[in-house]
């Protein structure tokens, strides 16, 4: 009888084992072995302390569905962490590795969450590494570096010091800053060409980050954008970086609604190479936005939402 009820457990713990062993697994990489990758960092001082319509940080880091994969990553990049784990528990959420690749392919998903983020926890790159049991990892190449950012907070300080007063309303604030890009930068039109011909050369351009503007005087609208959106932060200013399928631009929250301010247009590029500025594109809604240009303009209301 002993031996009986001895085979008998042996046989339920054999049973137990075979049919849970997808559930030990994951309970063995997730509270063992991974354990201390899921430590996070404090924010960096970029962090935004505040949401948004299409996306939002979370304290969750187990994805149940895509939309979750999708806060996870966007926290991680507004945190500024340049390195970051999850875990997929694929016993409940079998096709959570798929959706991390399925993201993080999509270039243009990818970009939108990148406008939401401050512009010094903007990414160049993200690598991700997966492996069977569920660990996700992504590490995160910054388009600026510390000497960069460097040589810009002190060329911001220096703008900002020199043309901004305390008390000046926000939107003459803005203003002073529009105009001062405008009259110290030029289209970049041979990087404009590269891209659009995407005929690459050895010269480095910085005039698709604000490096372009504020230290070369060139650049291209991911230029004008990201050097509008440091002064903007500087001045507590809730704002994103708002994008077409052709081209950036800013959106701003001032007086409880939210305005498009487009640099790149208000700086246009003429025949005679007479210096212009403009400010058409300054603070407009979006039917203003619209009906001045489409070509351009006509950007996704399901990303974008502020905007709509």
């Amino acid at each position: 009888m002993k031996k009986l009820l001895t085979t008998l457990f042996l046989l339920g713990v054999i049973g137990f084992i075979y049919y849970s062993y997808e559930d030990i697994v994951d309970y063995v990489m997730y509270n063992i072995v991974y354990k201390d990758d899921f430590n996070y960092a404090s924010p960096n001082q970029y962090k935004r302390d505040y949401n948004f319509y299409y996306i939002k940080e979370t304290n969750d880091f187990n994805p149940k569905n895509k939309n979750d994969i999708l806060s996870i990553i966007y926290t991680g990049l507004n945190n500024g962490w340049e390195d970051f784990t999850f875990f997929c528990h694929l016993d409940n959420y079998e096709n959570c590795l798929k959706d991390v690749e399925s993201i993080t392919n999509d270039k243009i998903l990818m970009s939108n969450l990148n406008n939401f983020v401050a512009t010094y926890n903007s990414f160049d790159k993200v690598v991700v590494n997966v492996n069977n049991f569920g660990r996700v990892n992504i590490k995160v190449d910054k388009l600026y570096n510390d000497e960069d950012i460097k040589i810009l907070d002190e060329k911001v300080d220096e703008i900002y010091n020199s043309l901004i007063t305390e008390d000046m309303s926000d939107t003459d604030k803005i203003k002073k800053i529009h105009d001062y890009l405008i009259n110290n930068t030029k289209y970049d039109e041979e990087r404009s060409n590269e891209i659009k011909n995407s005929s690459y050369t050895t010269v480095h351009h910085h005039s698709n980050m604000a490096y372009g503007p504020l230290i070369d005087g060139k650049a291209i609208c991911g230029g004008y954008t990201d050097a509008m959106a440091l002064f903007l932060d500087k001045m507590n200013i809730k704002n994103y970086k708002i994008s077409s399928s052709k081209h950036i631009w800013n959106l701003v929250y001032i007086d409880g609604k939210w305005k498009h301010l487009d640099l790149t247009w208000d700086d246009p590029v003429v025949n005679t190479g007479v210096d212009m500025l403009l400010d058409t594109f300054f603070l407009i809604d979006t039917n203003e936005l619209l009906e001045k240009d489409k070509t351009e303009h006509e950007f996704d209301t399901n990303v974008f939402i502020e905007a709509k």
